[in-house]
């Protein structure tokens, strides 16, 4: 931070709405700015790109980059301004409310006003209140600035709250108990309808089974059971060979069996 930097600044949202309610005055066809007469101020003020009076005279152009940083530069004394006439501390959103107010209606306004008075005995509801009451120009009440002083008094009152931290498993179960279609279900997953599981393929049950929670539950359970087999078979490649051969075995002896009963 600089020797004249203020100890706290205008952030972002606050930069915006300010940007938003000056807009950038007057545009040339290239981009640049040029100075206008503002005839609603008392007295009249020579302005330029968004609402910088500093130092304009009749003629001037700027570039948009020249706009800008003469732009933060008042911004900056206006931030100066409110810590400097605030007797209480400030939170981010009532700081950049009542820069927005000052950069509008002047340091000295915003100093005098029954706004201030009213943040600093700690009535922040009434001083809320009291910024909408400026919202006349040239002795009429002017839309812009209604609109102006409500967004202001909005974000005085909207609190700053840090963001919650959630708390995360470290452990995740690889299996919870609560498991629906659609999740990995043991070393298969839910593809297409399907449980797929060492390579193989399970068909989704037909229709008019899936049509109630309860089939579906069963359907998964035999989906997990086939997928615990599947994978077994898969990683024990020996014990698999083993069983194969014992089920070919049964399949010859069964019907050799049989005949020589029937024979």
């Amino acid at each position: 931070m600089t020797i004249d930097e203020p100890p706290m600044r205008l952030s972002q949202r606050g930069f915006d709405l300010i940007t938003h309610f000056e807009g950038y005055h007057t545009r040339l066809p290239d981009g640049r700015c040029k100075a206008y007469l503002d005839r609603l101020a008392k007295p009249h003020v020579w302005t330029i790109g968004w609402g910088c009076t500093e130092g304009i005279r009749e003629g001037m152009i700027w570039t948009r980059e020249e706009a800008e940083a003469a732009f933060r530069r008042e911004l900056a004394q206006h931030e100066r301004a409110v810590l400097k006439a605030a007797t209480v501390d400030l939170n981010q959103n009532q700081f950049d409310a009542l820069v927005s107010f000052s950069y509008n209606c002047g340091a000295h306004g915003m100093a005098r006003s029954t706004a201030l008075k009213r943040l600093n005995r700690g009535d922040l509801e009434g001083a809320a209140e009291a910024l909408k009451w400026w919202n006349k120009a040239g002795g009429k009440v002017w839309p812009g600035l209604v609109r102006r002083r409500a967004a202001e008094a909005a974000l005085l009152l909207e609190q700053v709250e840090d963001a919650p931290i959630h708390d995360m498993p470290q452990r995740p179960e690889v299996n919870p108990p609560d498991m629906s279609p659609g999740v990995a279900v043991s070393t298969g997953a839910a593809v297409s309808g399907s449980i797929a599981a060492g390579g193989a393929m399970i068909p989704a049950p037909p229709p008019e089974v899936a049509a109630t929670a309860a089939n579906v539950s069963t359907w998964q359970a035999l989906g997990g059971q086939a997928a615990d087999t599947l994978g077994w078979a898969v990683t024990k490649p020996l014990e698999m060979t083993l069983v194969v051969g014992a089920v070919v075995l049964l399949g010859w002896v069964m019907p050799w069996l049989a005949r020589r009963q029937a024979g």
